[in-house]
This record gives structure tokens, C-alpha cells and sequence, in this order.
């Protein structure tokens, strides 16, 4: 075997050096990218169900996408989370509940709805 110089020692270590700081700069910056990405994925997925529960239905999807994004930002993302899933589907009710229509057997709306036949 050929003996290395402490030169050559020397060289190979400042290389190597030089290559593990730079593989670990682009790794930092890959996780910095994907955390960012991942955390506007869940935000557009949140986003998603608020809207289809009926929730902040006054801003639009990317308003409240934005939002979100700050809210994970302040960690606040797993909270929010966990109060949508508390909602009921539907809580933006776009029908009417209220018919002005007299129905069932009463002469009045008392009547009517101590007979059980609410309008």
C-alpha cells in the first residue's frame, strides 16, 4: 500500500469538510421547504372542511387558507383542528327553517303548535 502524506491527509479532510457542510446547508433548506409546504397542505385541507361545515364562510378560500397559515405559524393549527371537527356538517344552513305558512289543526299559531304541528 501506498503511504499518504499528511498533506494529502490534510487535503482530503478540508474536502470532506467542505462537502458535509454543504449537504447539511441543503438539507436544512429541504426541511425548511417541506415543513412550509406541508403546513399550507393542511391549511388548504382545514380550509376545505370549515367551508363544507359552513364555518367562516364570509372569507374566501384563499383569505382563509392565509389565515390558517399564520394560525400554524403560532401553533395554533392542532386547536383550530380539533374545534372544526367538533362542528356539525352543515352549521351554514342555507334553507329556511321557519315556514309562515298555518298548518295542522289549529286556528291560530299557538294552537298549531301545542297540537304539534310547527310551521
Amino acid at each position: 500500500m501506498e503511504k499518504l502524506s499528511y498533506t494529502k491527509i490534510a487535503q482530503v479532510l478540508a474536502d470532506t469538510r467542505q462537502v458535509l457542510l454543504s449537504v447539511t446547508e441543503e438539507r436544512d433548506k429541504l426541511a425548511t421547504e417541506n415543513s412550509l409546504m406541508f403546513r399550507r397542505m393542511e391549511s388548504e385541507k382545514l380550509a376545505s372542511q370549515m367551508h363544507d361545515k359552513g364555518v367562516r364562510l364570509e372569507l374566501e378560500h384563499d383569505e382563509l387558507v392565509g389565515e390558517l397559515e399564520k394560525a400554524a405559524e403560532d401553533g395554533r393549527l392542532p386547536v383550530i383542528q380539533e374545534a372544526v371537527d367538533m362542528v356539525a356538517p352543515n352549521m351554514g344552513l342555507t334553507g329556511t327553517l321557519i315556514s309562515d305558512e298555518m298548518t295542522g289543526g289549529g286556528e291560530d299559531a299557538l294552537t298549531s303548535f301545542i297540537l304539534g304541528n310547527v310551521g
